[in-house]
C-alpha cells in the first residue's frame, strides 16, 4: 500500500513540476492566456515557480523511495553471537 503512496506522489509531481512551469511563464510575461488582474501577475508567477521548485523535491524523494528494496514483513532479523 505504501508503494502506491509513493507511486502516486511521484506521477503527481512529475505532472505538477511542467504545468507549473508553464503557468508560471505565461503569468510573468503577462500573457492575456490568464485572466488576472495585471498587477498580480507577477506575484503569481513567482508563485507557481515556487511550487515547482516544492514538487520537483517532493519528486525528488518520492523517486529515491521508489528505488529502495522494499523489507518484507515476514523477514525477522536476529542477532547472533
Amino acid at each position: 500500500m505504501a508503494g502506491l503512496c509513493v507511486t502516486f506522489c511521484a506521477l503527481m509531481s512529475a505532472l505538477a513540476v511542467p504545468l507549473l512551469l508553464f503557468f508560471g511563464y505565461l503569468l510573468s510575461t503577462a500573457s492575456p492566456m490568464i485572466e488576472i488582474p495585471e498587477p498580480l501577475k507577477p506575484d503569481a508567477g513567482k508563485g507557481c515557480f515556487m511550487a515547482a521548485g516544492l514538487y520537483a523535491i517532493t519528486l525528488y524523494f518520492a523517486y529515491q523511495q521508489m528505488q529502495e528494496e522494499p523489507e518484507s514483513a515476514c523477514e525477522v532479523k536476529l542477532n547472533q553471537e
